[in-house]
């Protein structure tokens, strides 16, 4: 069975990266976001070892900040930051189309205009 555990990679004001994972007590830090992650891995998998079907009690959200006309925060889920909304074709054709997310609406011959070459 595969578990997915979320990473939160930050950078301190010294220029160190640290590592953690919500839920468990699992930290690490290092000189650059390779190094972190190298190390948070090396944690990660040590503690899992040692404490077999432990597992996070976290779950992960995103605060997604407009601030036009005035700040508003929703919380929307982990896709939002791997690009999973609409492809730009489909965002720029929706207005278009009349219809959110639709595909571009292509211009079809009628049967008849096919059949005589029109």
């Amino acid at each position: 069975m595969t578990v997915q555990y979320p990473i939160v990679l930050e950078t301190e004001a010294s220029g160190v990266v640290s590592a953690y994972v919500p839920g468990l007590p699992v930290y690490a830090a290092a000189d650059s976001y390779t190094k972190a992650e190298r190390a948070i891995r090396t944690v990660l998998t040590a503690y899992l070892d040692a404490h077999p079907g432990s597992r996070a009690d976290a779950q992960v959200r995103v605060a997604r900040v407009s601030d036009r006309p005035r700040t508003k925060v929703s919380i929307v889920g982990v896709a939002t930051l791997v690009g999973a909304g609409r492809r730009a074709t489909k965002a720029r054709t929706s207005p278009e189309s009349g219809r959110r997310g639709a595909r571009p609406r292509t211009t079809r011959k009628s049967r008849h205009a096919k059949s005589t070459g029109r």
